[in-house]
Order: structure tokens, then sequence, then C-alpha cells
């Protein structure tokens, strides 16, 4: 009778166990696709100055919270996983310009001069092993 009781004791904790694990899995898919829906939104889409101020601002945070390394310049480095790197091109310039360097000059300034300005999402990258959106370019139009 022993032998009944603990062998239904380990069914049980392995049940569990794969329950945990399964139940983990599906938060995370559920994380990744809401992450790249958001994101996903606004490629090729024209959208304003005071829509690019948020997708900065969430980058950031974004890359903040997965505590992201930066490099040397302050920028986010890619870790191959979950950080995401947006870029801006105006037409006034041939550089292309990285949220912190938007970030550290004011993302209200930003907004001051470009509220009303639009820009395209005109190119995506997706990290290998992850899927999660890597790199977003955005074009003034």
């Amino acid at each position: 009778m022993k032998k009944y009781i603990l062998l239904l004791c380990i069914v049980i904790i392995i049940v569990s166990i794969i329950g945990y694990i399964y139940s983990r899995y599906q938060i995370q898919q559920k994380d990744y696709m809401n992450h790249n829906k958001y994101y996903e939104n606004y490629y090729e889409k024209e959208i304003t100055g005071n829509d690019l101020a948020s997708i900065i601002n969430k980058a950031l945070d974004y890359n903040e919270t997965q505590k992201i390394e930066k490099d040397d310049n302050g920028n986010y480095k890619n870790n191959g996983k979950t950080s995401i790197i947006v870029e801006v091109k105006f037409k006034d310039s041939d550089d292309i310009f990285k949220t912190e360097r938007i970030s550290k000059l004011g993302i209200n300034l930003f907004i001051k001069n470009y509220s009303n300005i639009y820009f395209k999402c005109t190119k995506k990258e997706y990290h290998e092993n992850t899927n999660y959106i890597k790199y977003m370019l955005f074009e003034q139009i």
C-alpha cells in the first residue's frame, strides 16, 4: 500500500512540474506576441513625431527593464535575445540617430520640433534566437 501512495505522489509531482513548465511557456508566448504586435503595428505606416516619441520612450523603457548593457557611447547593445534598437533618419541629415541620442537631447525638444512631421518605419529586423523585434528604422517623410 505504501508503494502505491509513493507512486501516486511521484505522479502528482511530475504532472505538477509539467503543468508549471507549460504555463510558463504560455506566458512567454503571450508576452512575445504582445511585444512584437506593438512594434509591428507601425511598420510601413505613416506616423507623427508624437507617435514616434512614444515608440522611442517605450523602447528605452523596455531596454532598461530588460537590463540591456550599454556601450561606451551610452547606446544599448544588441544582446541577441530581447534588446530593441530604434533609429531615426531625418530628411535634412545624412546621419541616422539612435533613440538614446534623441533622448539625451530631450524628448520634449523632439516633440516640439517634430510633433506634426510624419515618419515611416522602413526597416525592421528580428532576433534570430527569440524572434523578438530587434531593430526598427524610422525615416522622415
